[in-house]
C-alpha cells in the first residue's frame, strides 16, 4: 500500500535542520596537566584555525650535554572519528642541530595507520649529538584537523611495539629524556552559522 505524505508534513520535513545555516567546526586543544622539566618531551599547542589545531611535541631544559641524535615516537589520536592528521609538506623541529657533515632526516607517517603518528627524526652523518641549552625546543611540529564535535586524546606513544625514545649519538636510548604518559585532549565544537532559508 502506498503512503501520501500531506504536502504540508512534506515541506516541514523538507526545512529541518536549514534554520540554523551551516555548521561549522572550531579546534581546541588542552594540554596534559603534567609539569614541565628537563628532559621531558610533551605536546603543547602551537596555534589553531577554525577546524586546525598545530601542536608542538616539545622538549624541556636545560640539558646541554644529552647528545641528541634521534628521536622515534607515536602520537595516538584517541577517536580518528573526531581528528585527523593533516600532512605537510615541511615539518618544523630544532631539537637537533646538524653540526659539520650532519643533515637531520624527518619521516612523519600517519598514512598506514590513521591512529597513531609515527615520528622519526634523526641526525645523519656520524659525529656527536646536541644538548638543550635553553628553556625548550621542537622536536616535530604537527597538525591535526576537527571533523566532527566531541573529545579525543593525544598520546605519546612507542612505534610498533617500541618505547618512545630519544636517541644517541650511537644510537641508544637516552634515559634523561622521559614523554609525558599523560594524554593531551582535543576537542571540536559545533559553531552554528547564521541565516537561513
Amino acid at each position: 500500500m502506498r503512503h501520501v505524505l500531506p504536502a504540508t508534513l512534506l515541506l516541514a520535513s523538507t526545512l529541518v535542520g536549514c534554520g540554523g545555516g551551516t555548521t561549522m567546526i572550531s579546534g581546541q586543544f588542552t594540554a596534559s596537566a603534567t609539569a614541565p622539566s628537563p628532559g621531558l618531551v610533551k605536546l603543547v599547542r602551537k596555534s589553531g584555525s577554525g577546524g586546525r589545531v598545530v601542536v608542538d611535541a616539545v622538549i624541556y631544559g636545560p640539558e646541554p650535554a644529552l647528545d641528541l641524535a634521534g628521536f622515534a615516537f607515536g602520537v595516538r589520536i584517541g577517536e580518528t572519528s573526531i581528528a585527523r592528521f593533516a600532512p605537510q609538506t615541511m615539518y618544523r623541529q630544532t631539537a637537533l642541530v646538524a653540526g659539520a657533515g650532519q643533515t637531520i632526516a624527518i619521516d612523519v607517517d600517519g598514512a598506514s595507520d590513521p591512529s597513531v603518528v609515527a615520528v622519526r627524526v634523526d641526525t645523519q652523518g656520524g659525529g656527536p649529538g646536541n644538548g638543550i641549552p635553553g628553556a625548550s625546543a621542537v622536536v616535530i611540529e604537527l597538525s591535526f584537523d576537527l571533523t566532527g564535535p566531541g573529545a579525543t586524546s593525544l598520546t605519546l606513544v612507542g612505534i610498533g611495539n617500541e618505547r618512545p625514545e630519544a636517541l644517541s649519538s650511537t644510537r641508544t636510548p637516552i634515559g634523561a629524556v622521559t614523554f609525558d604518559g599523560v594524554s593531551a585532549t582535543l576537542r571540536g565544537v559545533a559553531t552554528g552559522g547564521g541565516g537561513g532559508y
